[in-house]
Parts: C-alpha cells; structure tokens; sequence
C-alpha cells in the first residue's frame, strides 16, 4: 500500500534540501500520530468530569450516546479512505483528518464554560463526530505516509507510529488527571487543539508527496473467511472499550477518586502500547499464532477482574493487565487480513477498522443504555462472555495462518 513501483526509496538520491525537506516531512507525520493519540482518548479521559453532578452531570445513557456520532463517522471514513485517496490527492485527505480533529477538541474546550447550559450537549456531539471523521481520515493518511516514507523498513515505520499513537492515548488521561487536580481539566483538549492546528499548518506548506502507486486500489470479492475476522474485531472493540470508556466510571462507582481512576485508565493505555512494541520485538522468536490464541483468553480474564477492583492500586493493576492482553489482538488481526486477502488489502484494512468501531460502538452507547437495565460491573462481565466468544474465533484464524506458513503479522495502524 505505501511501497514505490521499484521498492526503493526515491529520496536516496535527492539534493540535500530535498532530503531536509523529506525529514520534516516525516516529523510532521510522527507528531501527527502522537497528537491523534492525544485526541481520541479526550472523551473517555474526561469521563469523570462529564458525569460529575459538579460537571457536565450527564447521565450514563447521555454520555454512551456522546460516541455514536464518533462511531458512525469513523466507520464512513474508514470505509470510504480507498475512494478518497483515488480521487484526491492524500496530502488533501490528511488535511481534512486534522482540521476534524482540530475542531473537535477546539469543541470540547469551548463546551465547560457552557456546561450547565442546553447548548453543551449538542457541542460534545458534533465534537464526538468531528473526531470520529478525524480519526477515519488522519490514521490511514499517516500509515500510508510512513509507509511511503521508509519502503524498506515499512514494519519499523508503522510500529514506530504505532508507539507514538499509543503514547498519546496513555498521556490523554494522565494529562487529564493532573490537570483535573488543578481544577482545569480543559487545558489538555487545549494543547491538543493547539498542537494539531500548528500540525496543520506545517503540512500545509508542506509538499507531502508520496509515489502514485500507494494510492489504495482494491479488487475482487470479499471470501466468506473475511466475515470471521471482522467477527472476532467486533468483539474485541466491546472488550477494548468497556476499559476505555467504562472503566473509569466502575472505579468511581466503588469508591477511589476521579483522578485514581484516570490513572488506572493511563496505565491501560500504556501498557497496550508497551505490549504491542513487545510484540513486534519478539516477532522473529514466538509464533504470532500463538501470542493470538492465548490474548483473547487474557481480555477475558481483565474484564471480569475489574469489577473487583475496588482500591486505586487494585485499579491500576488490573488495567494495565488488561492493557497487556488487549495490546496485540487488534494489529495482529488487521496484519492477518491484509496477508490472507492481498487483493483487496487496502479495503480489507478499512472494513476490519470499522468493524472494530462497530464493536466500540456497541460498547461505548450500548454499555450506557443497558445500565438502566444491569449494573456496570455486570456489563464488564457480560464483555467477559463475549471475550471467550472471541477466543474461540481466534482459533481458526490462527490455523488458517500457521497453515499457509503465515506465522507472523507487519504492524499497522491501531487504536
């Protein structure tokens, strides 16, 4: 997808003012991702202040509805990325990804003097929306991008974006958390508004060129063994999410304090990206087949462990295990899929990404919506069930690699 018609990198040979040009290039993609991180955990990060009597008191039902407008956009942008990138140049595409971004943080942050008012919900919701888009958008533009940027090394490239990504997610909450201790839990979605617009403008002026190959092309009709991936990444997006979304609320609800909760969701996200740079160090020594049989069955074993969670410490144990299980699972399928259906990959890639997002969807709105029927804690167990059930999936798929020698998956793009 983001390889030259040679295989070679067409910037080796290039005056030096290319060359400085092509770094900065590749700088402004790397930050990009690190910002994008930072970006699409605002919303759960800040779950605390959104459901707080003292903040924007919105009920659970409200607050699993914010992400259905991120969901749906998400999804639209996922799936029409290959299209897109036919007609219009990527460096386009990018463009709209980030101003998306840019605005709905510059929302959220506009949104708490308003909080109390009736025009505060609507702002969250077009925010949720512009970030679903953002996300779609900016995320393959960047994968692409690195990927063009270092043909030869594409796995080092997109893992190298895959850590950046991941250490926004973990720094969204952390950043939060302590801003929140000084009563202006507003300056994150700040910074981040503030960074990918100064982003923005860099790519701007910048060429952001990439060979006409990459472009996305896709061909051929989608085999029955594509619907048994998307399953199991269906599941997955429930499970990734009841932490993500949900987790922090559960911890309130027994007790430890906001920012103890927004600690433990930290290190969830942390050790997501810990893992998944541990992955792809130990690729070459452990079969991936069997990192993914084993992952499913340890998601399972984190959700049904956070419900008895009941300290700050316990907390934080438990989600950065559940970060440890739920790190591999997600780029491992997506690596599966592209090397299972070469000839449509690039739109493999984008239907698996929204069939994670329906998942997060089913998680994000549907976790709200069932709390006036069952408890939290027995939705995170519920999500355990459907972990098992994703375990199970897991199986063939892996048997379907290991049979046609495929025994380890590239990086790519993640949540």
């Amino acid at each position: 997808m983001a390889e030259n018609a040679s295989g070679s990198n067409t910037t080796a040979a290039a005056p030096p003012r290319a060359g400085s040009q092509r770094r900065l290039e590749i700088i402004t993609v790397y930050a990009i991702g690190l910002f994008q991180g930072l970006s699409l955990v605002a919303f759960p990060a800040a779950a605390t202040v959104l459901t707080s009597p003292t903040g924007y008191d919105l009920s659970k039902s409200r607050y699993g509805l914010l992400f259905l407008p991120q969901v749906i956009m998400a999804i639209a942008g996922s799936l029409a990325m290959p299209a897109l990138a036919r007609r219009f140049r990527l460096k386009q595409v990018l463009i709209v990804g980030i101003a998306a971004d840019t605005l709905a943080m510059g929302l959220l942050v506009a949104s708490d003097p308003v909080r109390t008012d009736a025009i505060a919900y609507p702002m969250l919701l077009v925010a949720t929306a512009a970030l679903g888009l953002g996300f779609g958008l900016t995320l393959s533009s960047i994968s692409t991008y690195a990927g063009a940027f270092m043909p030869d090394r594409r796995d080092v490239a997109l893992t190298a974006l895959n850590v950046l990504l991941g250490l926004g997610t973990a720094l969204s909450p952390l950043l939060i958390a302590i801003f929140l201790d000084m009563g202006a839990w507003w300056v994150l979605p700040l910074i981040a508004a503030s960074g990918l617009l100064v982003l923005l403008v860099i790519a701007l002026l910048q060429p952001m060129d990439v060979p006409e190959s990459t472009a996305p092309r896709s061909s051929g009709r989608i085999p029955t063994l594509f619907w048994l991936f998307a399953a199991a990444l269906v599941l997955y997006g429930i499970g990734e999410t009841m932490f993500g979304n949900w987790g922090s609320t559960l911890l309130v609800s027994k007790g430890v304090s906001a920012s103890s909760a927004t600690s433990a969701l930290a290190a969830f996200w942390a050790a997501v990206t810990i893992g998944r740079l541990l992955i792809a160090l130990s690729a070459k020594r452990i079969p991936s087949p069997a990192i993914y049989v084993v992952l499913p069955w340890a998601i399972a074993g984190a959700l049904l462990l956070v419900p008895l969670a009941k300290t700050a410490t316990a907390g934080i144990l438990v989600f950065a295990f559940g970060g440890f299980a739920c790190s591999g699972f997600f780029p491992i399928t997506v690596g599966y899929g592209e090397s299972t259906f070469p000839n449509f990959v690039e739109l493999a890639a984008g239907w698996l990404i929204a069939a994670y997002q329906v998942g997060y969807g089913l998680a994000a709105f549907g976790g709200g919506a069932l709390q006036s029927a069952v408890s939290l804690a027995s939705i995170f167990r519920i999500a355990g069930v459907l972990a098992v059930v994703m375990a199970l999936l897991a199986v063939p798929v892996a048997r379907h690699q290991h049979a046609h020698g495929r025994v380890t998956a590239r990086p790519v793009h993640a949540t």
